[in-house]
């Protein structure tokens, strides 16, 4: 499934709650205890999705990454350049 497709973690810990919810209203035991585990399971996929770097939030990471590098290139090269001067 592609990053773009994926579900938030949010989507993931309301679906765990619904199974939790019906969980607690079914009267069989091993029924119950299903439905528990399938929560349990969603629960894990909300954890995992909170730790998913989309490709927007990577791209936008490396710009910023980019950003700063450039501008501390830019503030070197200008230190350099009046150290030289100075020094003639």
């Amino acid at each position: 499934m592609g990053a773009e497709r994926m579900h938030t973690p949010k989507y993931w810990r309301m679906r765990a709650e619904e199974f939790r919810t019906k969980a607690d209203n079914c009267q069989f035991s091993q029924t119950k205890a299903t439905l528990r585990e399938v929560a349990k399971n969603y629960d894990e996929l909300a954890r995992r999705a909170e730790q998913v770097v989309t490709l927007a939030e990577l791209d936008e990471r490396t710009s910023e990454t980019r950003r700063v590098a450039q501008q501390y290139a830019e503030g070197s090269s200008r230190r350099g350049a009046a150290v030289s001067a100075a020094g003639r």
